[in-house]
Parts: structure tokens; sequence; C-alpha cells
């Protein structure tokens, strides 16, 4: 049970005038509408799974001053901070408040190069400012990572037939193992070091619209990046038609505006292709074990129960191995709009 009026008497925004709402969207946490007597907040339930890790709160407190340390050039949304923190332990329950925004996001195909242009000029901004912050040590450090693992694609196949017996990403799975197997051993090769602190996630979701306007929400992956790396991330994300392939007048306006901010000369594009597997390979990992069940994201009386972190695992395995083939066309065409 989530104690919505206790968590309105700690951050003092009054008595609630409605029932709390569920926002669509999360894929690790539960988010609501709260509409109060100070304004209406969007209130954010860490996944109780997450928040179990040794080095959680540490990263969401740290990702949160990124995000308060970003607001200052580029329109950034942070999290109410309350008793020097962004987050807060009531009933049992992780959460963070925001203000409300009125805004959506907007997602292919309906994108054009007036959305692309403004994000690459925000990403632009952003690397600015977070290879200032990177050097400056404003921000402390996170903990050194250790090398990356070194994954049996064929063994995490096997594992994933034996929990989940007959479902469908499977076959899908199994026959990508080659493919995955290639691509763990060319990121693994192509380790670049960080050189700014950034968002780390500008993907449609996190990006909400007002006209013309971006706002950068959902910080919490925030933290040290190669820049090259985030800006094929972020070009790729953004000129996606929606119906498979690149669009190259959105790739172009993104990149254009990008390089009016920040160089982007000296890359070695070699590495930072194939580096720019890691994520999706990361992620496909974690979401095999959620579709198996073996990510505690169990909690009772709400949305993030064992049933739905499967499903939302099984989701996303079927839509990163999806991503991942796109990926390498895709790559092959940024090569060739960009002349590398």
């Amino acid at each position: 049970m989530i104690h919505f009026r206790e968590i309105a008497a700690h951050y003092g925004i009054g008595s609630l005038l409605s029932a709390p709402s569920p926002v669509l969207g999360g894929l690790l946490h539960t988010t609501y509408r709260l509409d109060a007597e100070e304004g209406s907040f969007a209130l954010k339930i860490l996944n109780p799974a997450v928040m179990k890790r040794p080095e959680a709160m540490d990263n969401m407190i740290r990702s949160e001053a990124i995000a308060r340390a970003m607001a200052e050039v580029v329109p950034a949304v942070a999290a109410v901070v309350k008793d020097s923190s962004p987050v807060s332990l009531i009933g049992g329950e992780y959460v963070m408040l925001y203000p409300w925004l009125a805004c959506r996001p907007i997602f292919p195909p309906k994108l054009n190069a007036r959305h692309a242009a403004a994000v690459g000029d925000v990403l632009g901004k952003m690397h600015e400012a977070g290879a200032a912050l990177f050097s400056s040590g404003t921000i402390p450090p996170a903990p050194s990572s250790s090398e990356p693992i070194e994954r049996d694609w064929a063994k995490i196949a096997d594992e994933a037939a034996r929990s989940c017996p007959g479902a469908s990403w499977l076959d899908p799975l199994r026959d990508a193992v080659p493919l995955l197997d290639g691509l763990e051993e060319k990121a693994r090769a192509a380790r670049l070091l960080p050189s700014v602190l950034s968002h780390r996630d500008l993907d449609p979701k996190n990006v909400l619209w007002e006209g013309p306007a971006p706002r950068i929400i959902d910080w919490e992956s925030a933290g040290e990046t190669d820049p090259a790396s985030e800006l094929t991330d972020v070009l790729l994300a953004w000129s996606d038609k929606g119906a498979g392939g690149e669009d190259e007048v959105l790739f172009r306006a993104l990149l254009d505006a990008y390089r009016a901010v920040r160089s982007i000369e000296d890359e070695d594009w070699d590495a930072v292709f194939d580096a720019s597997f890691r994520g999706p390979l990361d992620w496909l990992a974690y979401n095999i074990r959620r579709a198996s069940g073996d990510e505690d994201d169990d909690h009772a009386d709400r949305a993030h129960d064992r049933s739905h972190a499967r499903m939302v695992g099984a989701s996303e395995v079927s839509g990163t191995l999806r991503a991942l083939t796109a990926r390498i066309p895709a790559l092959a065409a940024a090569r060739k709009w960009m002349g590398v």
C-alpha cells in the first residue's frame, strides 16, 4: 500500500484534491500524478529491486545532482529536494517528487527536423557543460566500474529456456546467439574513456515537448560517458522512421545542431560504433533475467508485481533483439551520412 497522504504531508504540498492516478510508460518504476492544494506533481515510486542494490541510493542522489547542474544550461527537470535529498523513504517506499508538466513525448514517425535539431542543440550544450563538470570534480566520480562481464549467450539462452519454456522470445534469442557473441566481442574490445557527465538515456520517451521547447526528464542513468558514444545513440534514436530504417533529414538536422555547439573531429568512429552495442546488450541481459523471474521486481498491491515484471521483461527482450539487429544497418547509414 502506498501512503499517498503521508507522502503529500512529507513534501508539504497540502491535501490531495483527488485520487492519485497512475501514469503509463515507466519500464522500471511506477509513476502517479498527484493533484494537491499546492499544485500538480509527478510522484515516482522507485522499483524495490533496484533500490536493494547497495549503490542504488548513491546513484539516484548523484544523478539528480547532475540534473540540477545541467538545469543551468539545458531544460532539465530535476526532482524536488527534501531534507537535503531528492529521494525519500516513506512507508517503506523510496519515492521522488517532480513538478507536473503539461506536455508529452513525441515518438516516430511524428518526429520532425525541428524536434531533432532541438535535441541536437541540447545534447551539444549538455556535453559542453558536462565536460566542465567532469574535469572540475564538482560532482564526485562514481565508483570505478569493473571490466565488462564476458557473457556466454548460448548459456544464457539455455538457462532462459529452463525458466520460461515455450516463451515466444526464446527462438529469436537462440537464433541471435552468434550475432550477440560477435557484438559482445566488439563492444568489449572498444573500451572508451568517459570525458563528460551527461544524461545517457536521451531517447524520445525522456523528452517532453511544450510546443517547440523540449524538457528533459528521467535523469537516473546520468553519469560519465564518452560523448561520441552518446551522440551515436541519440542520432539513431531520433532519426528512427518508426517502421524500420533511419531518416536522413532527421539525422542531419540533429547532427548539424550538435556540431554548431561542439566539434566531433578526431573521433575514432570504428571504436565508437562498436562500443555503442554495450548498452543494448546490457539491457537485453537484464530483461532476460526479468522475464525469467530472476530479478526481484515483485511488490504487493501495485503494478510492479512479479507477473507484470516478467511481462515487461519479455516485451523488452523481443524489442531489444529487434533493435540490435536493426542497429547494424543503421550504423552503416550513419557512417555514410557522417562521411566516416
